[in-house]
């Protein structure tokens, strides 16, 4: 038997990421993110505030990497 993902680890991390930096961030992943340019032009799209650079969202992703 086999689970059904909807996303992949990246993109949980970026998830997670972007919640932490912003918790009443709404937004809707509307392609698969690979890669900086996905997330940049088209891949997330944020609803409710200003975008967070990716830049941003990588320093929290490693900052929680160091913390475990």
């Amino acid at each position: 038997m086999s689970v059904n993902i909807p996303y992949t680890k990246k993109e949980m991390q970026i998830i997670k990421a972007i919640h932490s930096i912003e918790p009443s961030a709404i937004f809707s992943i509307k392609c698969l993110i690979k890669n900086r340019i996905n997330y940049k032009y088209g891949g997330i799209r944020f609803l409710n505030c200003d975008p967070i650079p990716y830049e941003h969202v990588i320093e929290k992703i490693n900052d929680e990497r160091r913390n475990k």
